[in-house]
């Protein structure tokens, strides 16, 4: 029994020494460092907070410490956030633990200043807790675990388009979401967005474009994501699918007016859209920073239009696009339900994301 400890002890310290000299692999010496840093400062934690939920394991998911003097990583949006909880949700499972989700105390990049629909934790502004267990008691609970501060890459479904049209893999993700539901003020939200969006009895192609940051002609580029393809082209393929797929009309999904524009000089009535707020004609190359979707006292209502795009498409009939968190999102949500879906791919943007 001691010599197996013993064995199992050194397989352990050669995985985390492995780990501790790929970061030298991946990373300048400076970021390696700070990389390292970082992955001790937040790595997983127990505690005990009171004397509530006595017989389970309470896990609290943490959000990434972007503020974090060493981290080196990006700052994920919206439903980039919802994928890493769900990475987690999916090691909670494993665990028998009871998930949830705190980005009240670990802030994210759409948290606000003032209560949404009666809360300040930006999880519950559009999800319900995963685990039915409510933040306030999490923290009274007696055996609780707090998340290490960053993704479990084993649960990820990347940039790999296979990964999309892989039904296995699809169903996999389908059913974990399941797990983290849209609360009441969403889903009716969503059931309005549809009933005025959708024209009754069509058959209709849905189509994901994301300018900012992932176009070639964009001021900055995110690192490591797929490359937009150009709207002429997108638009040439979405003419062809809409033919030989037997569609009615297109469903747009963007972020600027340029797009809009583009595709209903090219689809005229049979283009439908979701009334939104989108970056102005002129704006929609520049830095997200210096966009109004992303000003000062938008952060709510921008999250708000971008997750109810993405649920519109992953009701959609067929879906075409290039590879970002909202469409990995629609492709999820629609569960492998769609009769087509066209992944296209131009490449990625160099850099480590």
């Amino acid at each position: 029994m001691e010599h197996r400890e013993s064995t199992v002890e050194k397989m352990g310290l050669k995985k985390n020494l492995g780990k501790f000299f790929e970061q030298f692999k991946k990373h300048s010496f400076k970021d390696a460092i700070k990389n390292i840093c970082y992955h001790i400062l937040t790595r997983e934690q127990k505690r005990s907070f009171g004397t509530e939920n006595e017989g389970k394991t309470i896990y609290i998911i943490r959000s990434i410490a972007e503020k974090s003097p060493f981290y080196i990583g990006p700052v994920y949006n919206l439903l980039a956030n919802y994928f890493y909880v769900l990475s987690h949700m999916q090691y909670a499972r494993d665990k028998d633990w009871i998930p949830v989700v705190d980005e009240l105390n670990y802030p994210v990049y759409n948290s606000q200043d003032e209560p949404v629909n009666g809360t300040t934790n930006p999880w519950e502004f559009f999800w319900k807790q995963p685990g039915g267990i409510s933040l306030e008691s999490a923290y009274r609970s007696r055996n609780v675990v707090l998340s290490k501060q960053n993704w479990f890459w084993e649960w990820d479904m990347s940039y790999d388009p296979a990964n999309y049209q892989n039904r296995e893999t699809v169903s996999f993700f389908h059913d974990l979401s399941e797990c983290a539901q849209l609360n009441d003020f969403m889903k009716e939200h969503v059931a309005e967005a549809v009933k005025k969006t959708f024209p009754p009895g069509k058959r209709i192609l849905g189509v994901n474009v994301r300018i900012g940051g992932h176009a070639k002609a964009s001021e900055e580029h995110g690192k490591g994501h797929p490359i937009q393809p150009e709207i002429e082209e997108l638009i040439q393929i979405v003419q062809l699918r809409l033919r030989e797929w037997n569609m009615d009309i297109v469903l747009l999904a963007c972020d600027t007016e340029h797009a809009v524009k583009f595709f209903k000089e090219a689809f005229g009535d049979k283009l439908i859209v979701f009334q939104r707020r989108r970056a102005a004609l002129g704006t929609e190359f520049l830095e997200d920073s210096q966009k109004s979707l992303y000003a000062p006292g938008n952060g709510y209502q921008t999250a708000l239009d971008y997750l109810t795009e993405m649920e519109l498409l992953s009701q959609c009939n067929a879906l075409i696009g290039s590879i970002t968190s909202g469409f990995r999102y629609a492709v999820v949500r629609n569960g492998g339900r769609y009769e087509q879906l066209e992944v296209i791919d131009r490449g990625k943007f160099s850099g480590r994301y």
